[in-house]
């Protein structure tokens, strides 16, 4: 299939997604989903045959859901939250009516269409961003020795105007585990370098959930990049505390490994505020973690072969830590301009997962 071709119905999607549903993820390779090996052969062509594709898509698509009940209900529903990939049907059923407070056979009957047909909305919505045209057509940046083609990576991208003799650098949409070959994959985290649980819809969340190395089944024997993290705030004497904000942390990428990702690199960003469930950013973190950022990739540069020449960077505090996307896009710019000028050799780029917040950066930036 090519971009061209007719994008996946939406009753289509339901179909198949209902039909997992009352499967479950266990029995993907055996299941005949039609509107999901569409959307798989639209948004990666290389690789839509793979059950494991399809999966990354669901998840993907539960993951643009705004947090609360409906997103929760969508991860036990289809079997998407830790632990839950074999359980029976009405086993997920039952506790996603538990999040609802009422029966299972109520949830059934009102609550899991709903659910359903929002997952089928955000796959539509995936399709339709891969399939439009980008704003500005993207000129490849030139090779280095030893590089790889970058591949498939995004469902869209916008050039942003170029700095110096850098590389141009592109606003990317789409979800973090579409990505592919970008050899330094950047992470907004807290101070306390807790990763976002893996159900969650956080960029935390996903790389952590996309890291994990897992059985067959899809249990995690091994949460890779949380324990990296722990073990690196215990190297530095900071297990249990709070590190400075702007403080950058480097990680093994896990299983992202297997999609050309080579390095993850952790900014502390969002200060918890006391006594909530929210968190504060400041724009004045941001110069200073993408400073750090650069100054770690250049320590880091030649330890691998061939060298780590990009960098993905995310609109940080533009999720939970509710600051203004076009404000942290303003500040990541200035940051990224002056650091490119300096280190010209890295090729960049920025991503989010939300077309509106992409919108209201590439206005920011001028574009």
């Amino acid at each position: 299939m090519t971009d061209s071709a007719p994008l996946p119905t939406h009753q289509g999607l339901v179909e198949d997604l209902r039909h997992l549903r009352e499967r479950g993820l266990v029995q993907l390779r055996r299941l005949s989903l039609p509107a999901l090996r569409r959307t798989a052969a639209l948004l990666r062509p290389d690789d839509a045959e793979s059950p494991p594709t399809i999966e990354e898509i669901i998840r993907a698509a539960a993951a643009r859901l705004e947090a609360g009940q409906l997103a929760d209900a969508a991860q036990y529903t289809l079997g998407l939250a830790p632990g839950t990939r074999d359980w029976p049907g009405q086993d997920r059923r039952r506790r996603a009516a538990e999040l609802y407070g009422v029966t299972p056979g109520h949830f059934r009957k009102t609550k899991e269409r709903v659910v359903l047909e929002q997952v089928a909305e955000q796959i539509i919505a995936m399709c339709t961003e891969h399939a439009a045209p980008a704003r500005a057509p993207a000129s490849p940046a030139p090779a280095r020795a030893g590089s790889r083609s970058p591949g498939r990576t995004v469902r869209s991208s916008t050039v942003l105007p170029r700095v110096g003799s850098a590389p141009a650098v592109t606003l990317d949409v789409g979800p973090v585990e579409l990505l592919r070959n970008v050899d330094i994959l950047v992470s907004s985290e807290n101070v306390c370098f807790e990763m976002s649980k893996t159900f969650g819809t956080s960029l935390s969340a996903a790389l952590r959930r996309a890291g994990a190395l897992r059985t067959p089944a899809g249990e995690i024997i091994d949460d890779v990049v949380q324990r990296e993290l722990s073990a690196w705030m215990l190297k530095h004497g900071r297990l249990g505390l709070p590190v400075a904000p702007g403080t950058v942390a480097d990680t093994a990428p896990g299983a992202l490994a297997e999609t050309g990702v080579r390095r993850l690199f952790h900014a502390a960003i969002a200060t918890p505020r006391p006594g909530l469930n929210s968190y504060e950013v400041g724009r004045e973190v941001i110069p200073l973690a993408v400073h750090n950022v650069f100054k770690l990739a250049e320590r880091e540069r030649d330890r691998f072969t061939p060298p780590l020449s990009s960098i993905c960077f995310p609109l940080f505090g533009a999720g939970r830590g509710g600051l203004d996307p076009a404000s942290s896009a303003a500040e990541l710019w200035a940051a990224l301009t002056r650091e490119l000028r300096a280190a010209p050799c890295w090729s960049v780029r920025i991503m989010t997962i939300n077309p509106e917040h992409a919108a209201a950066a590439a206005t920011a930036i001028g574009v």
